[in-house]
């Protein structure tokens, strides 16, 4: 069986591409003029913004873990991974913030500051610009338990953690919450608490400690991600919620809701990243798109577009949206996103790229 990992996938750029380009396109309002309404009726079964922050989220997951087991394999110290993770994603974030500090100081922006706007959204729901963070904050959560628990156990054990520990515990406390909280109140639960979230990062992980196999038998390993993707399909909330009783005669009590949408996501999410990375694996034809330079170059840039278009998209359009305020806002972010890319950056990861 082989065991070499690939240094580069060119592929996941794509799909993180395809990624951010779903999180812009779900703040942008369906009562937005000439907003077509087959869009609106796309948007409402695909939940863009959703989906975009799970492919994140796995795909996060996947990268990590392959690096820190590459690191771990070297016998290189944690710490170093650690370094090149602040040098990637506290300047730039914290140059936002200062920004928005003189131009729209407010008590959120202490919560993004310390990475616990997510929590704070928990309880907050005054209108700010930077709703977005929250995700960044989960991200950052599982940076800080994940690498010393690849570093300091032994891979099998670290595994096991993983996938009979986090993932089943997640699942679990979803339950549990939506058992004693009103459905939509658990929604907003489920999608903000890292420990649920860290669902998602989770299954990223073990398609990283499965990567051997996915390297060796890349077939079964696209077989195991069209079976995913397709029970993420099967497993549409709206469905089970609303058609299913009149279908069938029985569906799910809404208040199975959320970890229902907490699984169809996961699903779908792991499912398209799997069949990337086997796909990838296996030269198939369809990762071909992915590799194509114009979405390479966006999934790049993805964490700059991530980042900024929120705030852009506020100080552009505030509480009006118009196909030209769109544009503008657009092209806004995109440039924002190349500048800080080239500028800044880029040589903080040749600079990061010294410590290992």
């Amino acid at each position: 069986m082989r065991t070499h990992r690939p240094a580069y996938l060119p592929a996941l750029d794509g799909l993180r591409a395809i990624a951010v380009l779903l999180v812009l396109w779900s703040h942008v309002l369906p009562q937005m003029p000439g907003y077509p309404p087959w869009l609106v009726q796309l948007r409402a079964l695909l939940g863009p913004g959703e989906l975009g922050v799970e492919i994140f989220f796995v795909l996060s997951g996947f990268l990590i873990t392959r690096i820190l087991l590459a690191e771990k394999a070297a016998a290189r110290p944690v710490r170093w991974f650690l370094l090149r993770r602040m040098l990637r994603i506290f300047p730039i974030y914290y140059l936002l913030l200062l920004v928005i500090l003189f131009v729209q100081p407010g008590p959120t922006l202490l919560w993004c500051a310390l990475y616990l706007s997510n929590f704070w959204f928990l309880v907050q729901t005054e209108a700010n610009w930077l709703p977005h963070t929250w995700s960044l904050c989960i991200e950052e959560h599982f940076y800080l338990l994940w690498p010393f628990a690849v570093a300091m156990l032994p891979l099998r054990w670290a595994r096991r953690v993983m996938a009979f520990f986090v993932l089943p515990g997640a699942i679990v406390a979803a339950i549990v919450i939506c058992s004693q909280v009103a459905p939509a109140r658990a929604a907003e639960i489920l999608q903000l608490a890292s420990p649920i979230r860290f669902l998602d990062l989770g299954a990223g992980c073990l398609c990283a400690f499965a990567e051997p196999r996915l390297t060796a038998r890349p077939r079964r390993a696209l077989a195991v991600g069209a079976v995913l993707f397709a029970l993420g399909v099967a497993s549409w909330p709206g469905y089970w919620l609303f058609f299913a009783p009149q279908q069938l005669g029985f569906g799910l009590p809404l208040a199975g809701g959320p970890v229902l949408g907490l699984l169809h996501s996961c699903l779908l999410a792991t499912g398209l990243v799997l069949i990337t990375i086997a796909g990838s694996f296996g030269r198939q034809w369809f990762v071909r798109p992915l590799q194509l330079a114009p979405l390479r170059g966006i999934g790049r840039i993805s964490y700059g577009l991530y980042l900024y278009h929120f705030p852009l998209y506020v100080a552009v359009m505030g509480g009006r949206q118009t196909p030209g305020r769109l544009a503008l806002a657009l092209l806004l972010t995109f440039a924002v996103a190349i500048a800080s890319y080239w500028l800044v950056e880029r040589p903080l990861l040749r600079l990061g790229a010294r410590f290992r």
